[in-house]
């Protein structure tokens, strides 16, 4: 998926984790990109005991799937929760509050009913709060019915609140002083599990936190057992640290820290050296993976069916070596020691029937030692769920112990950051903490490796206290076309207190001053670019070709356009067509495609075989960037693989008063994305929306 691609797609429509596996007969690398990857879940396993657990994190939507009630002289009401409310019940007097725009004086001991409008939702309550208030009732303003809405993520109350409908909400104002009976609940939407190591610090699968657009929703419950109660007991996540070699498409080093907000006193899990790893593994012993995952199994490219259960579950398996497992996996995939690397570890049972699944991701697999437990593995990927020969991967995690110290003990930074698409003398400027984790004041030095085109400004770093931290700026000036694999590298001044490395990843288009003459239009200015520097280069009949990328790879056009008026260009495709789904399925992606945006907003794509056609695009004033990209997925090639452009042209009306970007689409083939509008989260669900394993 091309990074423009990835960066803007709505949150309730791409997956955390697009990653599939088929047992077809070919390479396992070649078998990622097709369908959506199966997150972990249970399968075979039994409820756990919840002391059994006490330092393992469910990573979650805190106020997911909301259970609410409200009973009036023994009559029920339709009631809706408001996300980021507080669960709990009120048993009082109804009391009128009005719209709830300033503290109502007359709410102690009672529960509030208060209109809808004018201010926001947590202001209400909370002026319900402050009065005195134990529970609110918030009716509806407008005759459309009951009405969904949310106090916000730094709603701070402690009273349940619910929602009616206009109608309930005029009934009420006719039982002012009787007893209103309220309550609420939450049910916590698992994303992934995790391992609480000590302090501030869980681990867990890379794949489950590589989206930083969630660091601010979701949070870590450690210590979780049941998700249907204890979602107050959530943390903010202050910083997550994905190791710096992960690899998305293998799933290698697997594996990311997270610093919560706060410090726990709860056990903490024992990491398992290499040495006893490695013996437990030779020895085929017992080991135990829990989480939240579903609990019904299926077959590889079988359609699998939902079952997420609400209490922690556990399975025992049989820990495989790595020559084992690839024996064992090979019956039915070709694999090799490239796919099931040293940094993994396999278990499962022969006769299937038990495995994690979707939704234990991130999750612990663990043995029971003479010294106690100890953590082994992390749920990583898998073939289906429990199907027989098909054992599941896990992150060894005893290749990461120096690793995981040098973060929670030394001065960590964010591992890895992407700039993107970048043009030929842009400047992009990115700021970076810095954190010291150690218990000593340290001097810090910077250098970057890598790339000329890489600045730091290190003034407010140079020396940092113990648990304090710290920015960097970067800026970014690429000189021309360049595939940016560059590093910032941290040195103290204390041998014992490490440093850590920064990635820094992107790709800059050089300006071409040849592509306006090839397309027709020279009043633009135009960029190429792309993996491995390939860019769009002139067609041998007409117009202009992508560049010969090849797997995973993309090639980049760019168009700086001033001014108001029509923007018209003629595209075509020869690609790779996902034929499987239609484009309106939500779980539907295309394979190989050309894609166009204006000002980094996804406007549409064609794909499969299509011929030229026309495209229109109304741009307002100022400077437009409209940008077109050929990307290729991780296999399968077909037809010319190859996107074109042609008969560019710009016309200016000269009383145009347009304001906005508007489209029209006269393709005959390929799928729009103008249906993809941004779903509220807590609609769906954060278990229909993150799809990890």
């Amino acid at each position: 998926m091309n990074r423009l691609l990835r960066a803007i797609f709505p949150l309730a429509i791409l997956p955390l984790s697009p990653y599939v596996f088929s047992a077809d007969n070919t390479s396992l690398l070649n078998t990622y990109s097709k369908d959506t990857l199966i997150e972990s879940r249970i399968v075979g396993g039994d409820e756990a005991v919840a002391d059994d657990w006490p330092w393992i994190a469910a990573y979650v939507f805190p106020f997911g799937t909301g259970d609410t009630s409200l009973v009036v002289n023994n009559e029920t009401f339709d009631t809706n929760p408001f996300t980021y409310g507080t669960g709990g019940q009120a048993n009082a007097e109804i009391v009128d509050c009005g719209l709830g725009d300033y503290t109502c004086t007359e709410a102690a001991g009672k529960v509030c009913l208060i209109e809808r409008g004018d201010i926001n939702f947590s202001l209400k309550v909370n002026n319900c709060e402050s009065g005195g208030g134990v529970g609110a009732i918030i009716y509806n303003n407008e005759e459309e019915g009951n009405f969904i809405g949310t106090l916000g993520d730094g709603f701070i109350g402690t009273i349940p609140a619910v929602a009616i409908s206009r109608d309930d909400g005029l009934l009420l104002l006719e039982e002012i002083g009787e007893l209103a009976s309220i309550n609420v609940s939450f049910a916590q939407d698992i994303v992934c599990g995790g391992s609480f190591i000590g302090d501030k610090w869980v681990i867990t699968a890379a794949h489950c936190v590589e989206d930083s657009t969630y660091h601010s929703i979701l949070k870590m419950n450690v210590g979780e057992y049941d998700l249907t109660d204890g979602a107050e007991n959530a943390i903010d996540i202050a910083n997550v640290y994905i190791h710096p070699d992960y690899d998305p498409n293998a799933f290698n080093n697997d594996i990311a820290i997270v610093e919560l907000a706060e410090s726990l006193t709860v056990p903490a899990v024992t990491i398992a050296t290499s040495e006893v790893t490695s013996q437990y593994a030779i020895e085929n012993s017992t080991a135990t993976v829990a989480g939240w995952g579903s609990r019904i199994g299926y077959e590889p490219n079988e359609e699998h069916i939902e079952d997420f259960p609400d209490i922690l579950q556990q399975v025992d398996l049989q820990l495989y070596t790595n020559q084992e497992c690839i024996s064992t996996l090979s019956e039915n995939v070709f694999v090799d020691d490239s796919d099931i690397t040293s940094n993994m570890i396999c278990a499962g049972v022969p006769a299937g029937g038990k495995s994690s699944c979707q939704g234990d991701s991130g999750g612990p697999l663990v043995i029971n030692t003479g010294s106690g437990v100890q953590q082994v593995g992390i749920v990583s990927f898998g073939f289906g769920c429990g199907a027989e020969g098909y054992p599941g991967v896990y992150t060894r995690v005893s290749e990461y112990i120096d690793w995981i110290n040098n973060i929670t003990g030394g001065v960590a930074i964010e591992t890895q950051f992407d700039f993107g698409v970048v043009l030929e003398g842009e400047s992009l400027s990115e700021s970076f903490e810095v954190s010291n984790n150690s218990i000593s004041t340290v001097t810090l030095s910077f250098e970057t490796s890598g790339s000329n085109s890489i600045t730091i400004d290190s003034t407010a770093c140079n020396t940092i206290a113990a648990n304090s931290s710290c920015e960097i700026d970067v800026t970014y000036t690429p000189s021309g076309s360049e595939d940016l694999n560059a590093e910032i590298i941290i040195s103290t001044d204390n041998i014992n207190i490490p440093g850590n490395n920064l990635k820094l990843t992107g790709i800059a288009l050089a300006e071409s001053n040849s592509i306006g003459a090839l397309v027709g239009e020279t009043d633009v200015t135009w960029f190429s670019g792309g993996s491995n520097e390939l860019g769009w280069v002139s067609n041998t009949q007409e117009g202009i070709e992508s560049g010969a990328i090849t797997d995973l790879q993309e090639s980049t056009l760019v168009a700086l356009v001033s001014g108001t008026g029509t923007f018209t260009f003629e595209w075509s495709v020869s690609s790779e067509e996902n034929t499987a789904l239609e484009p309106t399925d939500d779980d539907y992606e295309p394979y190989d495609a050309l894609f166009v945006y204006v000002n980094d907003e996804l406007l549409d794509f064609i794909t499969g075989d299509v011929d030229f056609t026309e495209y229109s695009i109304e741009l307002s004033g100022g400077t437009n960037v409209i940008t077109w990209v050929y990307s290729k997925d991780l296999n399968t090639s077909s037809g010319d693989d190859k996107g074109y452009i042609r008969n560019v042209d710009f016309q200016v009306p000269t009383d145009s008063t347009d304001t906005v970007t508007e489209t029209s689409n006269n393709s005959s083939g390929g799928g729009s994305l103008m249906w993809l509008t941004l779903l509220i989260i807590f609609g769906l669900g954060i278990r229909n929306i993150l799809t990890t394993k």
